[in-house]
């Protein structure tokens, strides 16, 4: 992620709406977030204030707490949560109809200032100067009242039920969508694909696995729960399997259930050292190992010879971009995929407590602060 330029004085010009927002702030790293009330600047142009249904707690805003994104969120005190869906509760005049006052919204996350050759093609969410809310320059979705700079950054949510459990869909739901559909040209319906890591993204991961590419699926990861809540999520197959790491030896157990071929796609929502170095030896020829988790800054020794002579791939992948969260949301319109039975919903008051239990893997699926 490339965050620069971040401004420090970027609300000074903005004045308060009539409203002031209950919120969960982040002052200073690894100490409680303070529920406080913030003024919400008033939208200008094409700008809109979104009063906020669901704010999804993600992995990543705990990293951020802890201080492990070094320089991140910036500027401080700052309020957490990119992961959001709301209602339209203010516009600027520049506003379209589309997104007039009691709009439902998914709130897109990959917001920049500035464009460049990959906002230009579409994924904003790598841009070089990024904008982030909760991450950069902006407040995020811990709040009852979230800021918009424009309009751009919503996806109409009418039709989607529970609104406040939709949040998920603009992270959760997204990530691992742009993630396996990646993988479209490289897997064929009689392949295997490993899904490591079976939190709120890994559960949708391997739904998309089963829907978009219509793949037999191996779901993996060292909780019980987790892998009781994804076997009733996720529509499987005979031939899927679902796999315990801490339990077995899964490098053992994913060659017999391929015969000793291994699999043709790893997505990898953990994103360790340990668990590069234990999935890449189960990648058959011509693999291809998608990371999106983000546990370790850097992997294991790479297998130089393997990778070349049998043309293994490894690629990152990050968030999604605003046409594919725009798909995300028609799936779950049509009840294509299965996101309410994810969430657990608790109050902003239970912040920090959700944050120990993500501390201790104690979260099955997503906990969302609903308002």
């Amino acid at each position: 992620m490339h965050f620069l330029h971040i401004a420090s004085n970027l609300f000074s010009f903005r004045k308060s709406i009539s409203v002031k927002s209950r919120a969960a702030v982040m002052k200073k790293y690894r100490e409680p977030l303070s529920i406080e009330y913030i003024d919400v600047p008033e939208p200008r142009g094409e700008a809109v204030v979104v009063r906020i249904a669901g704010a999804g707690v993600c992995h990543s805003d705990l990293h951020l707490w802890r201080g492990e994104l070094e320089g991140f969120p910036a500027p401080l005190p700052m309020v957490l949560g990119h992961e959001n869906s709301g209602v339209v509760y203010a516009r600027g005049e520049e506003v379209p109809d589309e997104f007039k006052e009691g709009t439902p919204v998914l709130v897109f996350g990959g917001w920049y200032d500035a464009e460049d050759e990959f906002t230009l093609s579409g994924d904003w969410q790598i841009a070089r100067r990024a904008a982030w809310p909760g991450i950069v320059r902006y407040n995020g979705g811990y709040s009852e009242y979230m800021y918009v700079p424009s309009s751009r950054f919503l996806v109409p949510a009418h039709g989607i039920e529970d609104l406040a459990a939709a949040s998920v869909l603009t992270d959760a739901g997204l990530t691992p969508y742009r993630a396996v559909r990646r993988l479209k040209p490289y897997v064929s319906p009689d392949d295997y694909v490993a899904v490591v890591g079976l939190g709120g993204l890994g559960i949708f991961g391997a739904q998309y696995v089963k829907s978009m590419l219509a793949a037999r699926a191996i779901m993996v990861d060292v909780r019980d729960e987790a892998l009781e809540m994804a076997s009733r999520i996720v529509k499987l197959e005979g031939s899927d399997l679902v796999l315990n790491a801490g339990k077995v030896d899964v490098v053992q157990e994913v060659m017999k259930a391929t015969g000793g071929r291994g699999v043709r796609a790893v997505v990898d929502f953990v994103g360790s050292a340990k668990t590069l170095e234990t999935y890449l030896k189960v990648m058959d020829t011509k693999g291809v190992y998608v990371i999106v988790g983000l546990h370790s800054a850097v992997g294991p020794p790479i297998p130089i010879q393997a990778m070349v002579t049998r043309e293994i791939a490894v690629m990152g992948s990050l968030w999604g971009n605003i046409k594919e969260l725009y798909e995300v949301a028609d799936l779950a319109r049509r009840d294509a995929i299965r996101y309410r039975e994810v969430v657990r919903k608790i109050g902003l008051e239970d912040v920090m407590t959700a944050f120990e239990k993500l501390e201790r893997g104690e979260v099955s699926g997503r906990l969302v602060i609903a308002f």
